[in-house]
């Protein structure tokens, strides 16, 4: 429970605060998806455990979930990746970098398999309902038009830098940095790693 607590109230603060949210019923409703999204890692965790499938995959498989190409962009060296494991602890990552010019995705696939709380964390904001539009940048949860995937967004509309996360299966994080690329650019980076492919894992 404890583990669970400073998630919580972190959304809590995120939502009450700075008049982002109109209600209290909004907030409640945010904080119940939330409190659904975590129960439904917790019962992935649990399938998972009871299979004896509790460690992540290596990094070099990961590695070959990352896009061939990205339309217009071309890889930059080579992936980059790690595994790590000790007790409590589980996860993997592999990224590439991806160039067209002067404009710049990074593409990342984290599979963080220990710790249902710690994935829960991660991806608290995606079904609470919370966003931000001004001038300078835009927040929320984004549609991939993937059934089963939850991805977050964060725009920084002057600066032309967005970043794309999206969770799979209660386990992967999937995230696309764009430098000098508009954000449905980024939005296409992150459907380019085969999702559903990652969700039936």
């Amino acid at each position: 429970m404890k583990k669970r607590l400073f998630p919580i109230l972190l959304v809590c603060v995120l939502l009450f605060s700075c008049g982002k949210v109109k209600d209290a019923a909004n907030a409640a409703e945010g904080l119940k998806n939330y409190a659904e999204g975590m129960k439904e890692s917790d019962n992935k965790m649990k399938e998972r455990r009871a299979k004896g499938d509790t460690i992540s995959m290596p990094y070099g498989e990961l590695q070959k979930l990352l896009p061939l190409s990205i339309a217009g962009y071309a890889k930059d060296g080579e992936p980059k990746g790690e595994s790590v494991n000790m007790a409590g602890i589980s996860y993997s990552t592999a990224s590439q970098i991806y160039k067209n010019g002067d404009a710049e995705i990074t593409v990342n696939i984290m599979d963080y398999s220990a710790s249902y709380a710690a994935f829960g964390a991660a991806t608290a904001m995606f079904s609470t309902g919370f966003s931000v539009d001004n001038d300078q940048e835009h927040l929320g949860a984004v549609d991939l038009g993937i059934s089963g995937i939850k991805a977050w967004e964060d725009v920084k509309k002057k600066e032309k830098k967005s970043t794309i996360i999206a969770g799979v299966n209660e386990r992967f994080l999937v995230t696309a940095e764009g430098r000098n690329v508009e954000s449905d650019m980024v939005k296409e980076a992150v459907k380019a790693v085969d999702l559903k492919k990652l969700a039936g894992m």
